[in-house]
């Protein structure tokens, strides 16, 4: 009989906290400790869930061992944390953006495939169902030739975003699920942009 996968969740928060309860809930999957700075928030889950909580992402690798982790802290830490996962050899799924900048993106693309993991991002909107079969639609050629695709979001500001903005934090669900609908890759871009709300950034763990 095969082992348990054993995973483990950095981040706990507004998304964090649903991949817990997804883990919980995977046949072949054992949650073995989740990590957040958040001693409220940390304590609740861990209760709920029946898992260690650890304060220090660093003590769950060497404690809990966990062989695939969740990254959802915010996004100014992901190179920090995820670095860390895949240096100890740890599988990463990693709440989008990837990372704060593209050289970081691009510094954790090539460090998982020099220590062979996985490093995936969880661009879960792709697989909204309404995605799934607009897709399938398209790729029947139900809806003829594509001249164009357009994405507006309409809802208040999430609380959340304050390290990077809705660009980088929401946005990219957008342009992920128009490359993944039109088979295809930006060739030129143009955006504009406002700053309405004060950033602040993260602290380190």
């Amino acid at each position: 009989m095969n082992e348990p996968l054993r995973a483990g969740v950095i981040g706990v928060g507004a998304m964090g906290q649903h991949h817990v309860r997804v883990y919980r809930e995977i046949p072949g999957v054992e949650l073995v400790g989740i990590a957040d700075a958040d001693e409220k928030q940390r304590a609740n889950l861990s209760q709920r869930h029946n898992v260690t909580g650890y304060s220090d992402f660093r003590q769950l690798f060497d404690e809990a061992k966990p062989q695939v982790v969740t990254v959802a802290v915010p996004t100014a830490l992901h190179f920090e944390v995820a670095s860390a996962a895949i240096e100890r050899g740890i599988h990463v799924l990693i709440e989008k953006p990837i990372a704060e900048t593209e050289a970081d993106g691009r510094a954790l693309i090539e460090l998982a495939a020099a220590h062979g993991v996985v490093l995936a991002v969880g661009h879960i909107e792709r697989h909204n169902p309404a995605i799934t079969a607009l897709k399938q639609a398209i790729s029947d050629d139900k809806l003829g030739r594509i001249f164009q695709l357009r994405a507006q979001r309409i809802g208040p500001f999430p609380a959340r975003i304050r390290d990077v903005g809705v660009v980088l934090d929401l946005a990219t669900h957008d342009i992920d699920i128009l490359c993944h609908l039109a088979s295809s890759q930006p060739i030129r871009v143009f955006a504009e942009t406002q700053q309405n709300i004060h950033s602040t950034r993260a602290k380190t763990w």
